[in-house]
């Protein structure tokens, strides 16, 4: 990374002259998490509904990309991963594509610039608030300075080049709509899914709020069962915790650290509601048209969370930017703590009652 961007201070003088004519064969690029990428998939729609004959390619995380594999909407795929020499075989695939325009919709630098300079693309793209950004002088657009929600800002990059189709609602490949049920489930029961975790700390509600939720909401309803959704070391040690101090093992599902990421949809269709923090998850259930209570604190919902469907998802959203002034590493919980377990039941509870 140190070596790439020592590079990097060189890339304008190789940047190739914009020429925002040249756009036939482009590169959208969201390489980095599952919530960022789905976020990406309405500029990516509008894109192939404005301008049907662009080829599109679509640089997505490997790690991510059984969930977006057939997606009807680009003509194929390059599959990113880390590393100088991986950015080496990403720059030679690209400008054996020849590839005039790239929309860095959601990547990390330096690396992202590398690779889009020494593609030779004429035309770059990138979404960022930063007005400072070091190489803005290399995009054609400029730092979006406005509050709006995560879509719109990806969509001013379509913007730019006049499309007549925009979309605004989030999309994965059409199979993932009606595969078959993935739980087996118990006639008359209610499956409510749980997201314990969060990319990072600050954005997840204290464990003993969530088992404090789960209890009101057993004496509420006797037809319920907790479906328990994660994948990380450290999920799958809140799940631990959660089971421990809930102490009904019958109720519980549990399919932290237990499928796969393929699987993931599959299993959100089974839900008849889905509780969880501001994540990926979040954001595949909103494409699915899954039932939502979404948690937000120190994130800002109108940024970030729903943004279609809106009779299907319930937001609950407090002022937790008390943690914003420190860096991410050493931000706690108190931000999420505001939000009290009764505001969220009464969500719940609306919903579940719909």
């Amino acid at each position: 990374m140190k070596f790439i961007a020592q590079i990097n201070k060189l890339l304008p003088y190789f940047k190739k002259p914009s020429d925002i004519n040249s756009f036939d064969n482009i590169l959208v690029v969201s390489n980095s998490g599952l919530g960022d990428t789905i976020l990406s998939t309405p500029s990516i729609v509008s894109l192939r509904n404005s301008f049907p004959d662009i080829n599109i390619t679509f640089m997505v995380n490997k790690k991510i990309f059984p969930l977006f594999d057939g997606f009807e909407f680009v003509d194929s795929f390059v599959l990113y991963s880390s590393g100088f020499f991986s950015q080496l075989r990403i720059i030679k695939n690209l400008r054996k594509r020849k590839i005039d325009t790239i929309f860095l919709f959601h990547s990390n630098g330096p690396e992202d610039i590398f690779f889009s300079v020494f593609s030779g693309a004429k035309n770059i793209l990138k979404m960022t608030d930063n007005p400072n950004h070091k190489y803005k002088k290399i995009f054609i657009n400029s730092p979006n300075l406005t509050t709006k929600h995560d879509i719109e800002k990806k969509l001013d990059l379509v913007r730019l080049f006049n499309p007549d189709k925009l979309y605004k609602k989030m999309l994965i490949p059409k199979h993932f709509y009606s595969e078959n049920s993935y739980l087996k489930k118990d006639p008359g029961i209610k499956y409510i899914g749980m997201q314990l975790g969060a990319q990072d700390i600050y954005k997840m509600w204290p464990i003993h709020n969530f088992i404090c939720l789960a209890e009101k909401i057993c004496k509420e309803f006797s037809n319920i069962k907790f479906v328990m959704l994660g994948s990380t070391k450290y999920e799958q040690n809140l799940v631990k915790k959660f089971q421990l101090d809930f102490n009904k093992s019958d109720l519980l599902v549990n399919l932290c650290g237990n499928s796969s990421l393929q699987s993931l949809p599959k299993i959100l269709n089974d839900l008849e509601l889905l509780i969880t923090n501001d994540t990926g998850t979040l954001h595949l259930a909103i494409a699915l048209q899954i039932k939502t209570v979404s948690l937000f604190g120190p994130t800002d919902s109108k940024i970030f969370g729903p943004y279609q469907d809106f009779n299907l998802h319930e937001v609950i959203q407090v002022d937790g930017s008390i943690v914003n002034n420190v860096p991410k590493k050493q931000r706690g919980q108190e931000g999420m703590a505001l939000i009290s377990v009764d505001k969220v039941f009464n969500k719940v509870y609306e919903s579940l009652n719909v």
